[in-house]
């Protein structure tokens, strides 16, 4: 199951990843067109990318914050274990791995 999930995630992201690459290329090709055709200024052009650039960020930004709360409320719904609990599992484990061993019955 976790396999899956993993899968899921990753086309998930590169499908994102994929949609911003082409976005970013529209736009850069739209704004060399108007460079080109003198309807804005390089200047400008560099501006209206920055500006872009900026609100996507902040976007990506809102979306990863989305895409976590979506993970770990999925997460919770089907029970997985937090790294945490499999930690301190782990750690109990190799404690009483410990006494078995001082006791001789391992």
């Amino acid at each position: 199951m976790e396999a899956q999930n993993d899968g899921f995630f990753k086309k998930l992201f590169y499908t994102g990843l994929g949609l911003a690459l082409t976005t970013k290329e529209a736009i850069d090709k739209t704004i060399d067109d108007l460079v080109q055709n003198n309807k804005i200024t390089v200047e400008e052009g560099k501006k209206i990318v920055g500006n872009i650039a900026d609100k996507f960020e902040k976007n990506k930004q809102e979306i990863e914050k989305e895409i976590n709360e979506f993970v770990s409320k999925t997460a919770e719904k089907l029970k997985f274990a937090k790294k945490k609990d499999l930690d301190n599992i782990n750690q109990r484990l190799d404690e009483i791995e410990s006494k078995l061993e001082k006791l001789g019955t391992i």
